[in-house]
């Protein structure tokens, strides 16, 4: 007579699917996050930016201009600007704002005030308000690097014509 012992070829196959799920799970909340939050605020920061910069770019002076001697400070994308504060970044809510502001309380356009006292990222610019021209041009901004600083430090580059990608 045989005798059976052994495992059989499913529960073999069963056992190296649970093991690879959980090593795929477990692992990386082990070792850390590798810079994916610092990743996910610079990718975030790159489409505001882009986003106000197309705005900018189609808003006219009429767009932008006093209506009845009234500003336009209720219409956020006719500022056509950016804040970039050492712990969050978003667009303000007065277009005449100044830096440092009271505050931005827009989270769907930059970053919670939420997001930025649990978060450990940190943000640091040469201006602290960029602001497009009808170009899509930053003024007084050549070669601007903003960084992104997490478990990495990530770059964003504004280029002289206006060209915003990451480094």
């Amino acid at each position: 007579m045989f005798k059976n012992s052994g495992f059989t070829l499913i529960e073999l196959v069963i056992v190296i699917i649970l093991t690879g799920i959980l090593a795929a799970t477990a692992i990386p909340k082990l070792i850390g996050n590798d810079g994916f939050e610092a990743q996910t605020y610079r990718d975030q920061l790159v489409q505001l930016l882009k986003t106000v910069q197309q705005q900018a770019m189609s808003c006219d002076d009429n767009c932008r201009a006093n209506s009845g001697g009234t500003p336009r400070t209720n219409n956020l994308y006719a500022c056509n600007k950016v804040i970039i504060d050492s712990n969050r970044f978003g667009i303000p809510k007065d277009c005449g704002a100044t830096f440092p502001l009271a505050g931005y309380d827009v989270p769907h356009l930059g970053m919670s005030k939420a997001e930025a006292d649990s978060s450990s990222i940190s943000f640091n610019s040469p201006l602290r308000i960029i602001e497009f021209d009808s170009l899509g041009v930053v003024s007084g901004c050549t070669g601007c690097i903003i960084e992104v600083k997490g478990e990495n430090t990530l770059s964003i580059r504004i280029e002289s014509q206006g060209y915003i990608h990451e480094m």
